[in-house]
């Protein structure tokens, strides 16, 4: 028998967009709408930026969750296929190894 254990990390992310005189300060209005409880900041991109200066910006975040999964199976292959075919929805792998006894 072998067991596959790893990490596994939400894919939740969370989005939000802000306005203002300057680059700036679109970015600072954005970051301030995200509730980062959780999430760490990914991405901040200009949306729209006119002749007057004023920008429009939006700010992703994703989650920091995550969590240990395990699978098992006859051989390292078939636990590396169980292991994969039962990460849920939402999740994705960071790593896996063999466990061995």
């Amino acid at each position: 028998m072998a067991t596959v254990r790893g990490t596994l990390r939400s894919t939740e992310t969370r989005e939000s967009e802000g306005s203002g005189d300057t680059i700036g300060d679109a970015r600072i209005a954005a970051t301030a709408a995200l509730d980062l409880d959780g999430f760490e900041l990914l991405q901040v991109t200009t949306v729209t930026s006119k002749a007057t200066g004023e920008s429009t910006v939006r700010a992703v975040a994703r989650s920091t969750a995550t969590r240990e999964h395990e699978a098992t199976g006859p051989t390292y292959e078939a636990a590396l296929q169980a292991f994969r075919a039962s990460i849920p929805e939402g999740w994705q792998a960071q790593y896996a190894h063999e466990v061995r006894d």
